[in-house]
């Protein structure tokens, strides 16, 4: 087996007695176990009049087994044992998976195997169940994803599996009956009928990672998973094409529900799957999506048509794969779709006459090389859950080293496959508003049309003409050939302040465990100046978005090669986030500080940014209810985190020559806060500094830090709030704020929702089928620690809502006082392992390090602080801070909600006092937090 030679763990592959595939994990520095199951079982095996029973049948494998029947019983087991589990079901695979404290790892399989082993499909459990996935198919019925991919599956052909309907809902997934009324087929045979004959060890992989050895791992595998039953399943295919000849050359015209633009110019292949070792069409997806000088993004750019593409996604199956184009439009490139489709054919025109060479595809390869050496460390559940379907597609001994590999340049292949790129073997999807559409796709009635493309069409775009002005990427100067780490200068495993000035403090650490040659440099820029008002928050984010929109062409390479960055505003003003290789990153950052000091503001590019935004932050008001109320509630707590209908309106008027002069007032008040870290000398991180002090002085600068308001809520009840979604789903979110920032504090809060997440879920979710969307989490805002309960329901209105939250905070202590003392400690002790959990990579640990200096916690100890607290808590101190603090009738919180339109004769909300003006509550005692 191929592995990173940075890679510590130790693997092993073995097929059980009954043909199922198991990859053993021993990693020895895993502070948790986790397992996963994948099954070469989804959607396309779905029959006919079942479309969605692979789905529900998902579902319905954690709700009880012979050997454990009761309903919640494994999640509530995951989660007092420190634990996550998860399951999808895609177009061919379903993958289950969990991971859990390696003490409760035997019981934890035990439990999961008899998922594939012996489970019950509980009638009780089946019509509840059949309503969640309801909710699911309803809480999506607006999301353009889902409602694109099934005008996907109408344009293709009627007969692939690939055009049947995924999801399922309560129409598809119902008893059948005639014309009496009598039942004729019982949904409970269907899906116990389809498990029998699907489900099979055959077809099915599994991954074991933990602290275990091999030998011990191999044990539990025989153990568990070898009584689950082979039905000689392996060997199945798809013979029916995805697109027919009268299904190609098509243009489809769909309608968003928000307002985007997009051009997707899709081209079919056969299946890919076998060439994974030479990854073929990633090779075009890499000059298509080229962003550099010359290059199709850019020239469409210039010409204000696009504002991004990107190439080389599309849907993939055993007997297909699709490659897209996809380009987001302007407005006047919404009316020069022909121009856009001829650019694009000229490329391809140009990669076939000049674009084959075999230092392109070296290129590709040492990146992918590069990244595959010096891969890091991931968390038990994202290896298993990634192993386990990777199990599924590569040969074994390709399984880790797969995704990595580029075996050989194979110019002949990729020039039978160039042929694939015609008009002929094309379907374009224009999706816009106010376009013409004659039909509606089913289940999520989008309006769209389809035409085959015309002759003339198919001419003009099969010899285009040149423009002249395209290009092919130059070698790429950022890529790394020859890396190691630098000596480590010391043993030191804390961040150490090396310079500190007015205005200027440079924190910096050589990560002396994770010896790879990468680093991160995170540079906070505050500016008092940047979020005084809605309009220079605003201002900030136009010029943040105008900085990355003009270094583009000048970063992507280094991107490529594996170096990125990040700028983004926040509560203070801006950060500057460096990553990757750090042997040319200072090469990128002069690039980048070389760009901030010519400060180009264009006015064509200021419309053009000023456009998307706009139209970005209009569209949040189709988002989910329950996304838009978490938004609202920050905009309202936090006055630098203004809510998107106030950026509109302060974005609105802005205009390109104010900018200018807002970022020299903005530099003239500056405080910066910089910390190199990783593989990174003291003197290159000092260097670093120098380079960066030098682009940003400016003459007579004042050095202060930003204020962070974060407004209390103080001792006066339940505040309630509004928001209006024009949805039909109801909404509600609940949140509680401490008025302290202590480390006991921050253990009431972590702890509480830690007891209470698995136990709301299956009361809200499970039992009552509220909605699918719910949940509760920790929600710390500006360093206090705050726990929220949301829920998004097509069933109940928020009235409705608040009383079963409320039902269920008031009987929560009764929970609390039912656990006996192994189940206390053992939930305290699950909550101990998730903070603990050991950094598993350099960016996780550089994150963990960077929030602490943002937080002023300059010993780098919150954490152990905070451990030390949840250590001494009792039982009878959670009660009572269950009962004084969460208890409804008395407690300090705010209700954010919103009434579906399916609810609109329900009674308002009266649960408090209404928050009439967002500016008067605003009015209220803030913690003016410099942290």
């Amino acid at each position: 087996m191929h592995i990173s030679p940075n890679d510590q763990k130790q693997y092993r592959h073995i097929t059980l007695n009954n043909q199922l595939r198991v990859l053993l994990v021993h990693d020895q520095h895993a502070q948790k176990s986790a397992a996963a199951l994948a099954v070469n079982v989804g959607h396309f095996d779905d029959p006919y009049h079942r479309e969605g029973l692979a789905h529900y049948l998902e579902h319905m494998l954690f709700l009880g087994t012979e050997k454990y029947p009761a309903i919640g019983e494994f999640q509530s087991f995951i989660s007092q044992n420190g634990g996550k589990n998860n399951a999808w079901t895609g177009t061919e695979h379903t993958c289950f998976f969990f991971d859990v404290v390696s003490e409760a790892y035997p019981e934890a399989l035990d439990r999961f195997s008899q998922f594939f082993i012996a489970p019950l499909f509980n009638q009780e459990a089946l019509e509840k169940e059949r309503q969640a996935v309801e909710s699911e198919f309803r809480l999506k019925l607006k999301d353009d994803m889902r409602r694109l991919y099934q005008v996907h599956k109408e344009v293709v052909n009627p007969e692939h599996p690939f055009a049947k309907f995924s999801v399922g809902n309560v129409e598809t997934l119902s008893d059948l009956f005639d014309e009496n009324g009598e039942p004729t087929t019982s949904i409970r045979d269907e899906i116990i009928e389809f498990y029998r004959q699907q489900y099979s060890a055959d077809l099915m992989t599994v991954t074991l990672v933990g602290p275990h050895s091999l030998a011990q791992l191999e044990e539990a595998a025989h153990n568990y998973f070898t009584p689950i039953i082979n039905n000689q399943r392996s060997g199945k295919s798809i013979n029916i094409p995805l697109v027919r000849e009268q299904d190609a050359a098509k243009f489809v015209c769909v309608e968003p529900e928000k307002d985007s633009r997009k051009l997707m110019m899709t081209f079919n292949f056969p299946s890919m799957d076998k060439f994974y070792q030479s990854k073929p069409l990633s090779y075009f997806a890499h000059l298509l999506g080229d962003e550099s000088e010359g290059s199709l993004l850019q020239h469409l750019k210039t010409k204000e048509l696009i504002t991004s593409l990107t190439a080389g996604g599309g849907i993939s199956g055993s007997n297909f794969r699709e490659f897209s184009i996809s380009c987001s439009l302007t407005k006047q490139g919404l009316s020069e779709i022909e121009y856009i489709v001829q650019r694009i054919f000229e490329f391809i025109e140009l990669i076939r006459q000049q674009g084959l060479a075999e230092w392109r595809y070296c290129e590709k390869q040492a990146v992918l090389e590069s990244a595959f050496r010096f891969q890091e460390a991931s968390r038990p559940i994202d290896i298993a859950s990634h192993l386990v379907v990777n199990l599924q597609n590569y040969q074994p001994d390709d399984v880790i080293y797969g995704d990595y590999m580029m075996s050989h340049y194979d110019e002949g292949h990729l020039r039978q496959l160039l042929r694939h790129f015609t008009p002929y073997n094309m379907r374009v999807m224009l999706i816009a508003k106010g376009l013409q559409y004659d039909r509606q796709a089913k289940w999520y009635n989008t309006p769209y049309s389809i035409r085959s493309i015309t002759q003339q069409e198919l001419e003009a775009w099969t010899q285009p003409e040149s423009t002249g002005e395209l290009k092919l990427p130059e070698p790429n100067p950022y890529i790394c050939y020859e890396l190691d780490p630098a000596p480590l200068e010391s043993e030191s495993t804390l961040p150490e302040l090396i310079e500190d000035k007015p205005g200027f403090r440079l924190w910096h650490l050589q990560e002396p465990e994770f010896r790879v040659p990468k680093g991160l440099a995170f540079i906070a820029i505050d500016s008092p100046h940047a979020v005084s008002t809605a309009r220079t928050i605003v201002k900030t984010r136009l010029c943040v978005e105008m900085f990355l929109d003009s270094l583009s062409k000048e970063t992507y390479q280094a991107e490529i090669a594996g170096m990125g960055y990040n700028l983004y505003a926040h509560q203070g003003g801006v950060t500057l986030m460096l990553s990757g290789f750090t042997q040319k990153q200072a090469q990128l950052l002069d690039v980048i500080i070389e760009r901030f000091a010519s400060r180009e503001f264009s006015q064509s590019r200021f419309d053009s940014i000023k456009r998307q935004m706009l139209r970005n932050w209009k569209n949040t008001a189709k988002d989910r209810p329950v996304s838009q109320l978490f938004n609202a509630m920050t905009g309202i707590l936090q006055p630098n985190n203004p809510p998107y209908p106030v950026l509109i309106e302060a974005l609105e008027s802005i205009e390109v020559d104010e900018l200018p002069s807002f970022v020299s007032a903005m530099l003239a008040e500056l405080h910066i806060e910089m910390f190199v870290y990783g593989d990174w000398t003291r003197q290159a991180a000092t260097n670093l500094a120098t380079s960066l002090k030098l682009a940003l002085r400016v003459k007579d600068q004042q050095y202060e830090e930003s204020l962070r308001p974060l407004v209390m809520l103080g001792d006066s009840g339940t505040f309630q709030r509004e928001i209006h979604c024009d949805q039909a789903d109801s909404a509600l979110v609940v949140y509680y704020q401490s008025p302290e920032i202590s480390p006991e504090n921050v253990a009431l809060y972590t702890l509480a929702n830690h007891l209470m997440s698995a136990g709301f879920f299956h009361e809200i979710r499970t039992k009552q089928q509220l909605g699918y969307m719910v949940g509760t989490g920790n929600m710390p805002l500006n360093r206090h620690p705050g726990l929220a309960l949301y829920v998004q329901s097509p069933n109940a209105a928020p009235s409705e809502l608040v009383a079963s939250v409320d039902e269920f905070l008031n009987a929560f202590y009764m929970v609390l006082l039912e656990l006996n003392e192994q189940q206390w400690q053992s939930s305290k002790q699950g909550l101990l392992n998730q903070i603990m959990s050991p950094d598993s990579n350099l960016r996780a640990r550089g994150q963990r390090l960077w929030v602490a200096i943002g937080n002023k916690d300059y010993e780098f100890n919150n954490r152990e602080m905070v451990v030390e607290e949840i250590l001494k808590l009792d039982r009878s101190e959670m009660i009572r801070f269950v009962v004084n603090t969460l208890k409804p009738r008395t407690a300090n919180r705010l209700i954010m909600h919103s009434k579906g339109t399916e609810h609109a004769d329900a009674p308002d909300l009266e649960a408090g006092l209404e928050i009439g003006s967002i500016d008067e509550f605003q009015l209220r005692p803030k913690d003016v937090d410099l942290g």
